[in-house]
């Protein structure tokens, strides 16, 4: 199996070294020269990875082709190229629906969407799916996990959260300063919030039980952690963060427009 990569960012280069990582049964991986350093570094890195100046030539090559170019750049690089009919392609673009891909640069045999996450290169990311298709699917089973959604209202819904990796370090980040304002050292205090947050996220990926059920177990009667959660939501935390999903939903939304 050749597999090309148009746009090869952090996502790209994430993908790809989880392939590498599980051992796939791959022939060859060609990437475009965007973002340079990136594509040069993996064509070092690993044998069967190779560069390719002109992105219609990887569309030529690839039996399946990942496109992992920015949003807002996905029309002008699309739009010149031309999909082969047989093709199977992967798009990894955010809010840009099948629909207009297909306008830009041709019917083909199969297009799913997916939102792989940085630990796929760890093999630890679970990547949700807009479609099946056995090839896209057996790929992120490998690299950690898939889900595959049955409508489009239910992969936008999972494409929210995708986008609170900043949201998470945020609040690592206001619980350190907040110590560091109490007296604290800022390095001992960032060292204290990943340790605590990676422990808890442990535990949740190792439980089947509910976040409700988790929470309840982490938190006395009338303790700190129960006061801590009634506080912040009596305060308008979970309304905040129901805004700022909304309004990501809202975003992905317009954008199919």
């Amino acid at each position: 199996m050749k597999i090309g990569f148009i746009g090869t960012g952090t996502i790209s280069e994430a993908v790809i070294t989880g392939m590498m990582k599980a051992g796939l049964k791959i022939d060859e991986i060609i990437v475009s020269a965007r973002s340079r350093k990136t594509s040069a570094d993996l064509a070092a890195r690993y044998g069967c990875v190779s560069v390719c100046e002109d992105n219609q030539d990887i569309i030529n090559q690839s039996d399946l082709l990942f496109l992992a170019v920015l949003p807002q750049i996905a029309e002008e690089v699309i739009a010149p190229l031309t999909f082969r009919a047989d093709q199977e392609v992967c798009s990894l673009i955010a809010t840009i629906p099948v629909e207009k891909i297909t306008a830009w640069g041709g019917e083909v045999a199969r297009i799913t969407r997916a939102v792989p996450l940085p630990p796929v290169a760890e093999l630890n990311g679970i990547t949700v799916l807009s479609g099946p298709s056995e090839r896209v699917e057996m790929i992120f089973n490998a690299l950690g996990g898939a889900i595959v959604t049955k409508s489009l209202r239910e992969f936008d819904a999972y494409t929210v959260p995708g986008s609170s990796m900043g949201l998470y370090f945020g609040i690592q980040e206001l619980i350190a300063d907040w110590i560091k304002d109490q007296g604290g050292d800022r390095q001992e205090a960032r060292r204290f919030i990943a340790s605590l947050f990676a422990a808890l996220s442990r535990t949740a990926e190792q439980s089947e039980d509910s976040f409700s059920v988790l929470r309840s177990e982490h938190s006395t009667p009338g303790g700190l952690n129960e006061q801590m959660f009634r506080v912040f939501c009596g305060s308008g935390g979970k309304d905040a963060l129901n805004d700022a999903m909304n309004a990501v939903a809202d975003r992905i939304t317009k954008a199919r427009s």
